[in-house]
């Protein structure tokens, strides 16, 4: 595991924060009693979700003020709705402006850097120094999967000094690094900023769903351009019962065809792989409802005609529809195809 002291330094940050506002330690964690354990990926998760959902406050006790439950999904929502990554972040910024003024983000360009800087009214209600660790390192994981790839750190500065060895740090956040600095603050590619938000609303659930924290990973960035486009695709047919042409999602996305192709390239990816899989995938879906009619499950799927889906489940699992829905209904094992 990646960064388990870090892990550990945090726990405790979300631990000590909940017992000094009167909550048990076996309140926020079965294991938390237990002084001489690191805590891992699962007890970091569990402890901050329950300090924060028992205390009410998003920001875990550790601010002068509370801010309400929800108000995360609130601004990943809003964040959703923006056209590019520069965009999500203003947004994300002025929201929590308005939330609080027990913390500031700021997001400024020079030339090729951007920089997302924060401000702490009162750090001694943080003394881990905490906030400025967490949230930089949000806003920067959820850029990644707001636009689907990679943002590299180029630098990241805080005003204290490290909690744990430097090498755990050098593994979240990268080489450059600094501490004792005049303030808080990590710096990208501004380039990256015009890329646009390939994330739904509807993607939400999968990001914000209680899991392990992984400190270096972000789910579904490496494949995020698939995935959010796996996800356009599926709107499509669902409001179209068609698939679009590449051009038609490239303008969708705010690129050109020629782009998205190459990207899609430089991924081992193919448009035309990507449609067959989504087409598979609903397909398969509808028939596994059994009170579907069978032509309007190959409706759904984007068929033109019935035949097209028959065809289609043959070559996939070597059985008709009907079939298949028997072998489904039993429970038995589906023959695997040529596909």
């Amino acid at each position: 595991m990646a960064a388990e002291a870090l892990i550990d330094h945090y726990a405790r940050a979300f631990l000590e924060s909940a017992e000094a506002r009167g909550l048990r330690r076996e309140q926020l964690c079965p294991d938390a009693a237990l002084d001489d354990k690191r805590f891992g990926q699962q007890e970091l998760a569990a402890i901050s979700r329950n300090a924060k959902m028992l205390m009410g406050d998003e920001f875990g006790g550790l601010t002068e003020h509370v801010v309400p439950i929800g108000s995360l999904q609130l601004m990943c929502e809003l964040t959703t709705l923006s056209r590019t990554l520069g965009d999500a972040l203003n947004r994300a910024f002025r929201f929590y402006a308005l939330l609080t003024g027990d913390v500031g983000f700021a997001l400024e360009v020079k030339g090729a850097v951007a920089t997302i800087s924060m401000t702490v009214a009162d750090p001694c209600r943080d003394p881990r120094c905490v906030l400025p660790e967490w949230w930089l390192l949000f806003w920067q994981r959820y850029g990644q999967w707001l636009i689907g790839e990679e943002i590299p750190i180029l630098s990241v500065e805080f005003e204290h000094e490290p909690a744990v060895a430097l090498g755990d740090y050098f593994e979240v956040l990268g080489g450059n690094i600094r501490f004792g600095t005049t303030a808080a603050r990590l710096c990208f590619a501004a380039p990256l900023l015009d890329r646009r938000v390939l994330r739904e609303v509807e993607d939400l659930h999968r990001f914000l769903a209680p899991r392990p924290v992984d400190l270096v990973s972000v789910d579904g960035v490496e494949t995020g351009l698939a995935a959010a486009l796996r996800s356009r695709l599926q709107g499509h047919l669902q409001r179209d019962r068609v698939m679009p042409k590449l051009e038609v999602l490239a303008r969708e996305l705010g690129i050109c065809g020629q782009t998205l192709r190459r990207r899609l390239e430089a991924k081992g990816l193919s448009y035309r792989a990507l449609k067959a899989e989504v087409r598979r995938e609903v397909a398969l879906k509808c028939l596994n409802d059994d009170a579907m009619p069978i032509h309007e499950a190959s409706l759904r799927a984007g068929f033109a005609e019935p035949n097209g889906l028959s065809r289609a489940i043959r070559s996939w699992v070597g059985v008709s529809p009907t079939d298949y829905r028997a072998m489904v209904a039993a429970g038995q094992t589906v023959p695997e195809g040529s596909a």
